[in-house]
């Protein structure tokens, strides 16, 4: 059966509504049945044929790029066949993808081309707001300047203030296009492997025209509700993750101190009421990450999800909760930490060196 899809539930209640904003209770689910997907018309935008769906994606780095091959996938029956314009602000990686893409991707001048090359869908993958605020300003400059009134819709999946989201959506709005906020989880490897989440705020219409490029990139897609609330959720994820591995690099370092060997600690925990992501399947402990087949810590904390992004999210998170006058002690202090591991030089480290930072390393 087919991955990521719109609940029987929602699909009824878009047959009901004719301007379905929110999904309200009934969300994307996994494993159920497809949208089925009508083909663009063709133009002659750009240089790549129209028969298939024109994609543009901006952010072509350690998720973009395996984001984009899973796009060029042609595995699934009902999705369109996908030629990509792609962008970043490091040529080498759009002309690995060109290289890869068996003639299906093809490198754009600037943003602003993207913008006006009338493309159905254009996926951003970036890494701060100054710099999705930045992008859509060239995307929409350019959409303004294309000869072709076609309707455009854009993608965020960057982790970015709700704030952000939602003026990106208002403007991109105004100019009679459609935007979504989808921000993901899965990491390097569930880019990889077409495994991510989306967390997805946008109406139900957009939602629908993004599913069948969604599911080749992840395996569940969630509408968190309108503008906005996919990047919110994806704050609020973060900040409970940090202090998770807080949490487990504490425990770690007090037990192997009080005489118990980690990787029996590591065990307990996960057959206890402590078992989480953290210490399941990315546990901070070295010893612990070599036997039991886990990569990060098992690597000098190399690769996974870096503590400077750990700290940026945690600091959106905090922001956003200070805009509204909602306390987040444990986030707040969860931060600070954070921030002295990244004076200390360990920014570009895994998420879980926080152990080795404890340890006073």
């Amino acid at each position: 059966m087919s991955r990521s899809l719109l609940s029987k539930g929602a699909l009824a209640m878009r047959c009901q509504q004719s301007a379905v904003t929110t999904i309200g209770k009934s969300r994307i689910q996994t494993k159920v049945q497809k949208i089925p997907f009508s083909a663009p018309p063709s133009s002659s935008a750009t240089g790549i044929a129209r028969d298939t769906a024109l994609i543009g994606f901006i952010g072509l780095g350690n998720m973009g790029f395996p984001m984009c091959m899973n796009l060029l996938r042609q595995d699934d029956g009902d999705a369109p066949l996908v030629t990509l314009l792609a962008l970043d602000t490091n040529p080498d990686a759009v002309a690995k993808l060109a290289a890869e893409s068996n003639g299906r991707a093809e490198a754009a001048g600037s943003v602003q081309d993207i913008g006006a090359a009338s493309c159905d869908v254009v996926f951003t993958m970036l890494p701060s707001c100054d710099v999705v605020h930045s992008v859509y300003n060239g995307l929409i400059q350019g959409a303004d300047n294309s000869s072709n009134d076609r309707s455009t819709l854009f993608v965020d999946c960057s982790t970015v203030a709700p704030s952000t989201s939602r003026m990106v959506h208002n403007e991109v709005v105004k100019k009679g296009h459609s935007a979504m906020d989808a921000p993901v989880s899965g990491g390097v490897k569930g880019a990889t492997d077409g495994a991510l989440t989306f967390m997805a705020g946008s109406d139900v219409a957009s939602l629908e025209k993004a599913m069948p490029y969604l599911n080749r990139m992840g395996r569940a897609v969630i509408h968190c509700g309108g503008s906005g609330t996919g990047s919110a959720t994806k704050l609020c994820n973060n900040l409970a993750l940090a202090a998770q591995m807080a949490g487990i690099c504490e425990a770690m370092n007090l037990g192997e101190a009080l005489g118990v060997d980690p990787i029996v600690l590591a065990d307990v925990m996960n057959a206890s009421t402590a078992k989480c992501w953290s210490c399941e399947v990315n546990n901070p402990h070295p010893e612990v990450a070599k036997v039991r087949g886990m990569t990060a810590a098992a690597m000098n904390y190399e690769g996974g999800f870096a503590s400077k992004l750990m700290l940026k999210d945690i600091g959106l998170a905090v922001e956003a909760a200070q805009e509204i006058s909602i306390a987040v002690p444990i986030g707040a202090s969860t931060k600070e930490l954070y921030r002295m591991l990244d004076k200390r030089g360990m920014g570009a480290k895994d998420f879980g060196v926080l152990l080795q930072f404890l340890r006073g390393k």
